[in-house]
């Protein structure tokens, strides 16, 4: 099986065919509430709520979408094989919270560009939108690039605008 790897996250997957949008989520007393959309290759194949109380996230698939649902089955499979040590959780949930998650950090990184703030993460392989660490300053600013050569710090990675570049 070929795998891909999402550019944000840099979580491994399957391919590059499903990917989370229009994710609109707050916190409540038990956890986070969302709705976002499930997409295959740009085309939105499915609604996925989650009420902020635990459990599984629900996919409402669109009419007349069983070449989607099949193909999503088999997508989860192959992340679930991809990622053996989160065998204990529900496979669709954890799928689904990683293209949330890539989504998430994707948006974060979009803001950042805009704003021309360099972002920074640590040497770690995956990791949650908390793990990185925005800095002031211009990208080629002498302030900006001291830091990133300082050899004390944790980070190894800095965000070009398109894909991660090893410091």
């Amino acid at each position: 099986m070929a795998t891909s790897t999402l550019p944000a996250t840099e979580l491994p997957i399957p391919d590059l065919d499903w990917s989370a949008a229009s994710y609109k989520g707050h916190d409540t007393s038990d956890g986070v509430a969302y709705v976002a959309s499930l997409r295959r290759n740009g085309k939105k194949v499915a609604n996925v709520e989650h009420d902020g109380r635990g459990g599984v996230p629900m996919l409402y698939w669109a009419p007349n979408t069983q070449e989607h649902r099949d193909a999503w089955n088999q997508w989860v499979a192959d992340y679930r094989s991809l990622h053996p040590k989160d065998a204990a959780y529900e496979p669709e949930s954890v799928a689904i919270e990683s293209l949330i998650s890539e989504h998430q950090v994707a948006a974060m990184l979009r803001r950042s560009a805009r704003r021309s703030t360099p972002v920074l993460r640590p040497g770690e392989n995956i990791l949650a939108s908390e793990g990185y660490t925005l800095i002031r300053g211009v990208a080629d600013s002498p302030q900006v690039q001291g830091y990133l050569r300082n050899q004390t710090n944790e980070f190894d990675r800095f965000w070009d605008g398109s894909t991660w570049v090893k410091l």
